[in-house]
């Protein structure tokens, strides 16, 4: 044999060769073979025919066989990891971050959005400078057909683009230059383009309404967070890589346009008919957070006592409910500005309600977008506690014009400095507009307790937590980054106190203005403040504990003698197949932290000590006469306590006997704990399954025969009825339903159906309302159909604040012709809440055909609009007639689903768990593991793991609690003589 194929593929002169040739390059010349004979056959007949050059061993052939493998696997991975532009070039540049050779200073974006055609037809010029010599700029752009592209030098002289290339995968373009760039020289880049306007939520897509005429008509506006800026212009989309923005937009004489600065000049373009607006420059700030509107919306305004131009803007349907928002925000943002001590440095705010929007707002600087539920708000119309989360949503937003905007994270990583903080103030922003609505207690059952719940899985993440592309972007905008920053910010609060809060976050903000930060950041101003009041606390290296490892302790304590033992240990619902609970998970901290356990005693009720537990367990003395201790105070701490079985029946005792001794955050704060730690859970030091029996949960649930705030029932009903939905297939679930009845009738009879009493007991009414209807109370379901009927019928007026249960209940126990009413409400309604509440109310439908009628509605948006398709879905789901339909109708339809969201968005994330959160089965969840197990979910990844994760929970609950459970219902119980048909929200 002439050649060898080693040789030959590995061989220096051969390396360009293309692979066609290495199949004759060993063939012997005076071989003669047919036309119809590879090189491969010639070779092959040429080593095994007789008189041949060469015989080949066994040993031999095995060998070459081998290599010749190897070689087919090399040339695979080559093919496999060498990245194809669009032409079909390999992509110079392999990391889906961007490279630091140069960044933006400056963008010049003009546009000329057609809502007519669609069309968009762009150009931007960006002035950029070099960090590093370099002979290639690399950008973001996504689905944008550059027509143009040019770069030039000082003084215009052009610079040669010798190659353009397009990688869709990592949303980049190349342009590899014939020159060097210069360390520290600025550079011109003209790009030219056309794209579309997407009708998804995201980049720069199209949205619409429908006016008093019963016309549609159409918007173009804008969502860019986290990475959808390169959708709509060239640019360098990440947060570091801030700049100054220039927008000059081409418009319809009948529309308005928006930026997130005023508008600089309005000029007519000759023989078009359009109008060109160009807005004045912005301040420095990163893409996510440039936002334009082109509309045809009505405006109210107002002038801040800080002399900032605040406007709300609407469709003309709707602006006389953006009264209340605007009021509202006038208020918070006044506060913020004394509060951060930081001038706004923008001179206008603008908050503009878009029909369809995915999240519930965006933050852009200077011109915040909304969902419309999230910014209407009408008296006759809309309940208390929609208004509450207008004024909650808008705190939130004018909050991020701080933290987020003037002071950006520098990576994803750090989300939560955005969404933590705007997660924290925006229960203080809210007090400050409405101080009588209990905003700090209501932080409990907002944000800690969810962020307990979820934070309680393996499947969770670190606060802080490494990402990098955008699917894992998206899918850390989550309870996790939002309620467990906001949570912690709360828990630092209260052992550093509020004051020396304010003043550490006003440093940080002023150290970073008009730039990025980490977290590491934020530790170093407040631990600047803290040592010039002469307190020595090492945030950092408490905090770190917090943000660097994912989960929380379970904090276990005894008394005995007066003597108090604490232990820690991390605690996580028990899952399957979990490695050794004894290693530590994903953590250079090992699972301990930095708590500070603070209690209140028997004898001193009203003086709350601490002890710190610095990753350490620790005893303490509190006195012998000491017959009760209650840690965790106000559940300011992120974590749970659990205490020993005479420490339980203490504070049992306390709550049946005298239960105002303990605040309402307390006794909410008691509730969550004993009925999460019923569930089978292990640590990272000792696993056991049902620490503590649900009958003493139970026990302990007696007392709210007495309880009258609105705190410790929330925390009450949502434990209560999960149990209600885990009991569903068993013959405990009615007699948990007849025992939570026995506990709400005597609330239910005194709070009654009038809509009195402070904005707290309004809340609680609707909560017991709906419960005692989900409990089978005939009175109070014969009330609520009543009212339906004579709404339905004459129009008879329902205050807003019952409407949420008396149209749950019409659809429940009506007839097609209601439900239909409710569509015909739906589709007709200029009230966001009240649409809303059409969603809800239909989802309840015992209808089959009405119900799959409802969810094929989801895959056509001119029916339900994209941005409502998780609420019906989770409502659906919610009904124990819709569960299963729900979960078959996302299975048959999810390519189209998965198209219509993207596998980029956090939406699909909240999908997997709507259809599967309430699946308690081991065959519902190998349905479920099944189905995913060959299918891509994106950004859904970390949502699915925690939904599979959840459903195991729900197993082991049963395996570990059902008999006690059952059994307590049993003894306490007394059957009832009437079938409950409803499952509870």
């Amino acid at each position: 044999m002439p050649g060898d194929m080693t040789r030959l593929v590995s061989s220096e002169e051969n390396k360009d060769l293309p692979l066609s040739s290495y199949n004759t390059l060993g063939s012997d010349s005076d071989i003669s073979r047919s036309p119809n004979e590879s090189g491969f056959m010639v070779n092959k007949r040429a080593m095994y025919e007789p008189g041949a050059v060469m015989v080949c061993s066994q040993k031999r052939a095995c060998c070459v066989v081998s290599m010749g493998f190897a070689a087919i696997i090399a040339v695979a991975l080559i093919v496999a990891f060498t990245k194809p532009a669009t032409n079909g070039e390999e992509f110079p540049w392999t990391d889906v971050r961007l490279p630091f050779h140069v960044r933006p200073l400056y963008y010049n974006i003009s546009l000329h959005p057609n809502l007519t055609t669609r069309h968009v037809e762009g150009h931007v010029t960006i002035k950029l400078t070099a960090i590093e010599e370099t002979t290639a700029i690399i950008i973001h752009g996504h689905d944008l057909n550059i027509t143009d592209y040019s770069l030039n030098k000082k003084y215009g002289k052009p610079i040669e683009i010798l190659k353009f290339l397009v990688y869709p995968p990592h949303q980049q373009l190349y342009l590899g230059l014939n020159e060097i760039l210069r360390r520290g020289s600025n550079y011109t880049l003209r790009l030219k383009y056309k794209t579309t306007l997407k009708e998804g939520l995201e980049g720069f897509y199209l949205s619409s309404y429908i006016n008093a005429d019963g016309e549609r008509r159409y918007l173009a506006t804008t969502h860019f967070e986290p990475t959808s800026a390169r959708a709509a212009f060239p640019c360098f989309d990440e947060p570091h890589m801030k700049a100054q923005f220039f927008l000059s937009l081409v418009r319809e004489p009948q529309h308005i346009a928006l930026f997130n600065m005023p508008l600089q000049d309005s000029v007519p373009l000759q023989d078009t008919g359009l109008v060109m607006d160009s807005f004045e420059e912005s301040k420095i700030m990163s893409t996510y957070l440039v936002a334009f509107v082109v509309c045809d919306y009505k405006s109210v305004s107002n002038m801040t006592r800080h002399n900032i131009s605040l406007s709300v803007y609407a469709p003309p349907t709707m602006i006389d409910q953006a009264g209340y928002a605007l009021q509202v925000a006038s208020h918070i943002f006044d506060f913020y500005q004394d509060f951060f001590g930081i001038k706004y440095p923008l001179p206008k705010q603008d908050l503009i309600a878009i029909p369809d929007f995915g999240a519930g707002a965006m933050e852009n600087w200077g011109l915040i977008t909304y969902r419309e539920t999230a910014l209407m708000f009408d008296a006759n119309h809309t309940s208390s506690w929609a208004q509450q989360g207008v004024a909650v949503v808008i705190a939130h937003e004018l909050a991020h014009q701080w933290f987020g905007n003037l002071v950006t994270m520098s990576w994803w990583s750090d989300l939560w400095l955005n969404e933590g903080f705007a997660s924290f103030m925006e229960n203080i922003g809210t007090k400050a507009a409405q101080p009588g609505w209990a905003m700090e207690e209501q932080f409990l059952v907002d944000k800690m307790q969810p962020a307990l719940a979820l934070d309680a899985l393996l499947a969770s993440h670190p606060i802080s937590t490494p990402v990098k592309d955008p699917a894992q972007i998206e899918s850390i905008f989550d309870t996790i980054s939002y309620k467990k920053g906001a949570s912690i910010i709360s828990m630092l609060e209260s052992f550093i106190g509020h004051k020396m809060l304010a003043e550490g976050l006003q440093l940080y903000l002023r150290e970073n203005e008009f730039g990025n930060a980490a977290t590491d950041d934020l530790w170093a101003a407040l631990t600047k403040v803290t040592k010039k009041h002469n307190n020595e606390l090492d945030i950092k290296g408490i905090m770190d504990t917090w943000t660097l490892q994912a989960g929380f302790p379970l904090v276990s304590v005894t008394l005995q003698d007066g003597h108090i033992l604490a232990t820690q240990a991390r605690f996580v619902v028990c899952e399957e197949n979990v490695t050794d609970p004894n290693e530590p998970l994903n953590t250079t901290i090992g699972y301990r932290w930095h708590v500070p356990l603070t209690y209140i005693t028997s004898e001193q009720p009203h003086e709350q000590a601490m002890h710190w537990m610095n990753l350490s367990d620790v005893e303490f003395e509190v006195g012998k006469d000491v017959k009760w201790v209650k840690f965790n105070v106000g559940q300011r701490g992120f974590f749970r306590v659990s205490y020993d079985a005479a420490g339980w029946a203490g504070l049992i005792s306390l709550l049946r006997n005298n239960h105002t001794a303990l605040s309402s955050a307390d006794r909410a704060n008691l509730v969550d704990d004993i009925f999460t730690l019923v569930n089978p859970f292990c640590t990272a030091t000792q696993s056991w399954a049902g620490t503590i029996n649900g009958s003493l949960a139970l026990e302990l649930s007696l007392y709210l025969k007495n309880e009258t705030r609105y705190i410790p029932w929330h925390t009450a009903l949502e434990h209560l009825f999960q149990w209600v939905r885990l009991l569903f297939n068993y013959p405990a679930h009615t007699q948990m339903l007849q025992y939570i009845h026995t506990l709400i009738i005597p609330h239910y009879k005194r709070i009654g159906w009038n809509n009195t009493g402070t904005h707290l007991e309004r809340l609680l009414r609707s909560k017991i309302l709906s419960a005692a209807v989900y409990c089978g109370d005939t009175h109070a379901i014969q009330e609520a159909k009543r009212m339906f009927h004579d709404w339905r019928i004459n129009g008879t007026f329902i205050h807003p604040n019952l409407r949420a249960v008396v149209y749950r209940t019409g659809v429940r126990y009506g007839t097609e012709e209601d439900w239909r009413h409710c569509w015909k409400v739906y589709n007709t309604s200029t009230i966001p809440s009240e649409k809303k509440l059409m969603l809800k109310a239909m989802a309840q439908t015992q209808n089959p055909w009405l119900m799959q009628q409802f969810l094929e509605y989801t895959l056509d948006s001119t029916k339900i609009r994209q941005q409502d398709v998780l609420t019906v879905l989770q409502e659906v789901s919610k009904n124990p007639s819709g569960r299963f339909p729900a979960w078959r109708m996302v299975r048959q339809h999810w390519a189209q689903i998965s198209r219509q969201f993207g596998q980029g968005s956090f939406t699909i994330g909240s999908i997997i768990k709507a259809v599967t959160s309430t699946f308690t089965s081991a065959f519902d969840l190998g349905e479920v593991e099944s189905f995913f197990k060959d299918v891509s979910v994106g950004s859904g990844e970390r949502a699915l793991a925690q939904a599979l994760e959840t459903i195991r929970l729900h197993i082991q609950w049963h395996e570990h609690n059902l008999d006690d459970v059952s059994h307590w219902l049993n003894q306490r119980v007394t059957p009832a003589k009437t079938q409950v048909e409803v499952d509870p929200q």
